[in-house]
Order: structure tokens, then C-alpha cells, then sequence
């Protein structure tokens, strides 16, 4: 197994960018707290329908080519900082360093991913979610900050029901690449990460928001053994994940109690993000504070840039 290396600190690395008084920390995106004195109001719950991957029930069928269709449910979810799930912790203040290299024009340049669980909280089809904060940097310089927001159900499946992402150069904001919520507008949300995975689950709808491919997960291997540059992890769990049919799709690697610990790509000519777990810490107070006000200044934001999708909706709150 392994030693986990959890340090304390005053809060997380941030860069000043543009567009008024928000302070966005390093971005990156595309995907991953049994909160210290935070209840979330969970009122709800999702039962997953889903197939064997969501560690219960079979699956009701498939839905538009985005895997196994799990039947939604909101009166089968959970307050999501129970976090009854060991390959995708949902505690807020962890934080998990991430780094690697991408590749910018023609150029393989070294990239890192600050992923940290906040305690923001929005309630999305009728379902308690907690916002995960995904930042990265190429080069040292910001290039995309973004959220998801996870749902927990009573199976331990995690759940993404929704998103905002923006792109930057040099500092500025440039424009936002993705903006979703919930089943409107023909958007099917799906499992993230289910508790329960075997070499015989089917693959599962991840989602798959307007306008984009759906997202599908599928078992390539459990029980693994895999060493990155923070230790050395057991029944770790390789699921290849992307877009259906789409050529660039990765394998990720998710270790138990830990989480994501390496990206690597399927096909070596495509050089998309590559990275492995750096470290993972557990914030401070006020560093938890500063990630979740991140999170609410990119929600401000999105109800300039998206105002149908985040213009009427009301506003997400901290837990704590």
C-alpha cells in the first residue's frame, strides 16, 4: 500500500486574471471530504439503475451511444461529503497535485493540475452537489480553471452533474469552453466514478452535455499495482475514458483512498495531457476558503459568459 504524505497549508497558489477582482488559482481541466464542521443540506438521493460498475442493480438499458443508462433517481442521493467511495474521495480541502507535460502549437511543455474538493455547495436537479475546482497551468501560466459538480448516491457511485470551464492566454480570460447544468437542455448526466468496479462491468455514461460527444468509462484492468512519483498504490483500478468513438481517449489510473494517480493518453501520436500524482494535502481553513471563493468568483463569471445556462439560476452557497 501506501504512506500518504498530508501537509497543512495557509491556502492555495493563486494568479491574479483579469476580469475584474477574481483571483483564479492554476488551471486545467476536464476531470477529480467528510467536511470538518460542514453539513451539507442533503436532501436527496439517486438510486443508480445502473450496470454492474454501479456496485448494485443491473443496468435499463443505453442511452444515445454514452455507455450503460442508469435510471435517475433524485430521491436516491446523499449528502456528498460522506464520501462513501475510495477511488474518488469527495472530503473538502484535499488537494491533489497533478503534473506532467501537454502540448501547446508544436511545443511539449510541461503542465500541472491543482484539483481540490471545495465546500461550495449547488443543489442541480434536485439533487445535493459539491463543486470540485480543477486548475491548470502550461509552462507555469494559467490555461484553463474550471468545476464540476459531483453527486454522491446511496450505492457510492460518484455522480458529475454539471460544469463551467474557461480558457486563458497569457493571463486573460479568452473564452469558455464548457457550461452545463443538470438534464436541461437535452444534457444526460451519468456516474463519474462508480464504487464497484469488475473486469465484467459495462461501460458507463460518464455525460454527455449539448452539443458534445457523450463521455463513456470502461474497466481495462483492477487490482493493479502502480507506482507514480508520490508512492507506490495497490488494487488500483485502469479505466479508459473519453469520448465515443473519438481516438484521443486516455486510461486513468484511480487508487483507493487516493483518488486519480496517472493520465496516459492511448494513443502515443496524439499528445494530449499527460501527468501522475505529485502530492496530496489537506488545506487549511483558510486555504479551503480562498479554493471555495474561487469557485463562487467563477460562478459570477459564468453568468456573464453563459447567462443560459448560469443567468438565472440561484446561487451556490458554502456548506461551511
Amino acid at each position: 500500500m501506501f504512506t500518504r504524505r498530508v501537509r497543512t497549508v495557509g491556502g492555495v497558489s493563486s494568479t491574479d486574471c483579469a476580469r475584474g477582482a477574481r483571483s483564479l488559482a492554476l488551471g486545467t481541466r476536464r476531470r477529480g471530504i467528510r467536511a470538518r464542521g460542514c453539513a451539507v443540506v442533503a436532501v436527496v438521493l439517486l438510486a443508480s439503475c445502473g450496470g454492474s460498475g454501479g456496485g448494485g442493480s443491473e443496468s435499463s438499458g443505453t442511452s444515445g451511444g454514452c455507455g450503460t443508462a442508469r435510471r435517475f433517481d433524485p430521491a436516491s442521493f446523499v449528502d456528498p461529503t460522506l464520501s462513501t467511495n475510495p477511488y474518488h474521495p469527495l472530503e473538502p480541502g484535499l488537494q491533489w497535485v497533478r503534473g506532467g507535460t501537454t502540448e501547446v502549437g508544436q511545443r511539449v511543455v510541461p503542465h500541472e493540475v491543482i484539483t481540490t474538493m471545495t465546500d461550495v455547495v449547488r443543489v442541480i436537479d434536485g439533487v445535493p452537489t459539491i463543486a470540485m475546482l480543477d486548475e491548470s497551468t502550461d509552462s507555469g501560466e494559467v490555461s484553463q480553471v474550471g468545476m464540476d459538480y459531483l453527486a454522491l448516491d446511496t450505492e457510492g457511485n460518484v455522480w458529475i452533474l454539471g460544469g463551467y470551464t474557461e480558457d486563458y492566454e497569457g493571463g486573460e480570460y479568452t473564452n469558455t469552453d464548457s457550461a452545463w447544468l443538470g438534464s436541461a437542455d437535452g444534457a444526460e448526466v451519468g456516474v463519474l466514478s462508480p464504487r464497484k468496479v469488475t473486469l465484467r462491468t459495462p461501460s458507463w455514461c460518464i455525460s454527455s452535455a449539448p452539443d458534445e460527444a457523450a463521455s463513456v468509462g470502461a474497466p481495462v484492468k483492477v487490482g493493479a499495482r502502480t507506482c507514480v512519483a508520490f508512492g507506490c498504490f495497490d488494487d488500483v483500478r485502469i479505466v479508459q475514458e473519453g469520448e465515443v468513438g473519438a481516438p484521443d481517449n486516455e486510461n486513468k489510473y484511480y487508487a483507493p483512498g487516493v483518488g486519480v494517480i496517472n493520465n496516459i493518453p492511448l494513443d502515443a501520436s496524439l499528445h494530449q495531457d499527460r501527468f501522475s500524482l505529485l502530492n496530496l494535502v489537506e488545506l487549511s481553513p483558510a486555504g479551503l476558503a480562498e479554493a471555495s471563493q474561487t469557485v463562487l468568483d467563477l460562478e459570477a463569471h459564468a453568468r456573464e459568459t453563459s447567462p443560459d445556462v448560469y443567468g438565472s439560476v440561484p446561487f451556490s452557497v458554502r456548506a461551511s
